[in-house]
């Protein structure tokens, strides 16, 4: 999609194509560590096809950790056992207003953009949304910044201008 001659970013463009992903059979503790370790807040659980089949967050494993370490601190479940089942994916073709507008309506930050097949091949979260559209407002600043005002001739260039292309 163009606008004003800008080019609008599909979900494709800015997909993360190097992905953080569990397994089902991978304990919570493995969760919390990883995600304190990469500083992300959220990441799919896929199967041994690489199929999204699941999708585990901060929060998922917060409460889980809380209840573990409260109730009984030898308990480590699994993450098949605390992630979500609905799975919101990113459609790559989108552009970064369906993405924004996908973003906002699941209330959710981030999401696995899979294939045709479900197979994951990248995530895209809300702070790469964020980054594309900081890049749009900023490439029309200078797109607005860079238009002249037309010139307005005079009768005498006007006429000049008809007489030269007789």
């Amino acid at each position: 999609m163009m606008m004003m001659n800008l080019e609008i970013p599909k979900v494709k463009d800015i997909t993360v194509k190097k992905v953080i992903a569990f397994k089902p059979d991978h304990a919570t503790s493995d969760i919390i560590r990883i995600f304190n370790e990469y500083r992300i807040s959220s990441a799919p659980v896929v199967n041994d096809s690489n199929e999204v089949i699941g999708f585990v967050s901060e929060s998922d494993s917060m409460k889980c950790m809380g209840n573990c370490l409260f109730f009984d601190e030898q308990r480590n479940p699994t993450v098949e056992s605390i992630m979500s089942k609905k799975i919101y994916s990113a459609n790559s073709e989108w552009d970064i207003f369906e993405l924004d507008n996908f973003f906002i309506k699941n209330h959710i930050r981030s999401a696995p953009v899979v294939d045709n097949e479900g197979h994951l091949i990248g995530i895209v979260t809300r702070r790469d949304a964020l980054l594309s559209l900081q890049r749009l407002l900023e490439e029309r600043s200078d797109y607005k910044r860079n238009l002249k005002e037309p010139i307005e001739l005079s009768m005498h260039q006007k006429l000049m201008v008809k007489l030269k292309n007789y």
